[in-house]
């Protein structure tokens, strides 16, 4: 009896193996899930800088570090955010196709002399990556417009740099005729300098910094100011231009016209010279000659020429011989 509650001590129930290792299995994926909460981590793209805050339950919401372009598993705490930024060259255009566009738009200004122009604008620039300066960005802008997402960020360029473009092109218009801004290179040249650089003045001032640089920088370089083009501008009302066309034409008709007048006048200057030189006939007889209405041959002194006399074969038909006449 002793040996058979001996061997029926010995033998386990598969059971309780079972359990002991799902439980483990249980155990391991709550230790990692715990493990993944504790220790989170960040990434970002080779074209977006990322800017780490704060979020734990025992700490505050406050900017921390930059995580670079580029970043894959940067390690951050349990609760953390990482804003992400772009950091390559971005564009703003008014009227235009493409990416950062206010397409099928335009700004209007009123020139000099009051007539109401479009305007088609593109900036081009890139977001200044300076730790204390991004930062201010993102605080001050980014968050308010959620500008570290594609749709937040077109909201910033639409809700700050369009009201200062408006601006810039506004105050500068008033400084030119419409024609000049139309069709005078020099002129237009102008006019963009002096927009670009009231732009590049009132753009930082309605953000509260330097947060953008030019195109052309790299984070390790000077900042550089935005590039700021306009097109052409264009009257509103095509019957402005359609009535400049028609006195261009008129004055290009006119300028021909004198031309041919002292085209005119040079030859009759020259007429009068030969016929006070050769007498009215002299003159008739030298330009019917010129003209090929009178013939005439010069035969040298003593000498044979032949000249072709018209005769008639059998057929009826002129045929013309060489007959030599007697010389002289």
């Amino acid at each position: 009896m002793a040996k058979l509650g001996n061997a029926a001590a010995a033998i386990k129930p598969k059971g309780s193996v079972k359990a002991k290792v799902i439980g483990g299995v249980v155990v391991g994926v709550i230790a990692l899930i715990i493990l993944f909460n504790i220790f989170n981590f960040a990434n970002t793209d080779t074209n977006r800088i990322g800017l780490h805050y704060g979020g734990g339950i025992i700490e505050d919401k406050k900017f921390k570090s930059i995580i670079p372009p580029g970043s894959t598993n940067s390690l951050i705490g349990p609760g953390d955010t990482v804003y992400t930024y772009p950091i390559d060259q971005r564009s703003y255009i008014i009227g235009g196709d493409g990416a950062d566009t206010d397409s099928g738009d335009e700004v209007t200004v009123v020139s000099k002399d009051n007539v109401r122009l479009g305007v088609r604008v593109q900036v081009y620039f890139t977001l200044n990556r300076d730790k204390d300066v991004i930062k201010s960005f993102h605080e001050r802008i980014g968050l308010k417009t959620e500008a570290y997402e594609e749709r937040g960020w077109n909201t910033m360029l639409q809700s700050y740099f369009r009201p200062q473009i408006d601006r810039a092109l506004a105050a500068v218009a008033t400084n030119y005729g419409w024609a000049e801004l139309y069709n005078n290179e020099a002129k237009k040249s102008q006019f963009q300098s002096a927009a670009a650089k009231e732009f590049t003045r009132l753009l930082p001032a309605a953000v509260g910094g330097d947060y953008f640089c030019g195109p052309g920088y790299n984070g390790n370089n000077d900042c550089g100011e935005l590039s700021f083009t306009v097109q052409k501008p264009m009257p509103l009302d095509k019957g402005i231009i359609d009535g400049l066309e028609a006195k261009q034409r008129a004055e290009l008709a006119k300028a021909t016209q004198e031309q041919k007048n002292q085209q005119v006048n040079v030859e009759l200057q020259s007429v009068k010279q030969q016929v006070a030189m050769l007498g009215a006939q002299g003159y008739l007889l030298k330009t019917a000659i010129e003209s090929g209405k009178i013939q005439f041959m010069v035969i040298p002194q003593n000498g044979n020429v032949s000249i072709p006399v018209p005769t008639t074969t059998q057929s009826g038909q002129p045929n013309q011989e060489p007959s030599t006449p007697p010389a002289r």
